[in-house]
């Protein structure tokens, strides 16, 4: 295996987590928020204002497109990447899909007021934040559920939780070709 992808709701740790597995097994650590930031010279929530959600997704398509064939990764996915199929496709062809996960208490405390973040505009409280992370959570079930191992991210740091990601892959009987695997 020569990459490992990180996917899962906003909050759930993935930037965190992806950076220290990253520095574990001596990869480079590849954000697509980040990418579509850069390529787009515009953030994130600009960019759905102007362009919508459809506009954003469009950029995520290319920029993950643009993965294809390198190794060597750790790969943060944005929460939404793998709702749409053409991502998934290629996702899986870069390495296994690891779900990280959380509840949606913890997701609202990690997120705060989620002025960053669009999905969440407009739910001004914390019950508002609270009752959209759920419904989000369930619309995309069934898309996280198809990652191929799953972790929890509600107790435990970065770095306890990148060894778990490890112990996960290796379950699934692939060895991450890095160092300190």
């Amino acid at each position: 295996m020569n990459n490992v992808v990180l996917t899962g709701f906003m909050g759930t740790g993935k930037s965190a987590v992806g950076r220290a597995l990253a520095r574990r097994v001596g990869w480079k650590f590849v954000d697509t928020d980040n990418l579509i930031r850069l390529r787009a010279r515009r953030s994130i929530p600009d960019i759905f204002e102007r362009d919508g959600e459809a506009g954003f997704r469009a950029l995520e398509r290319a920029v993950i497109g643009r993965l294809a064939g390198r190794h060597g990764l750790v790969v943060a996915t944005g929460g939404g990447a793998v709702t749409d199929r053409e991502n998934v496709q290629r996702l899986r062809a870069l390495g296994p899909i690891v779900w990280l996960r959380a509840t949606p208490k913890t997701i609202l405390d990690r997120v705060g007021s989620g002025d960053d973040r669009p999905l969440l505009a407009g739910a001004r409280t914390p019950r508002a934040r609270l009752h959209r992370i759920g419904a989000l959570l369930a619309r995309r079930e069934a898309a996280y559920a198809a990652a191929d191992v799953a972790v929890d991210t509600d107790a435990g740091d970065s770095e306890r939780i990148s060894l778990e990601v490890l112990r996960a892959i290796h379950g699934l009987g692939r060895r991450v070709k890095g160092r300190d695997a």
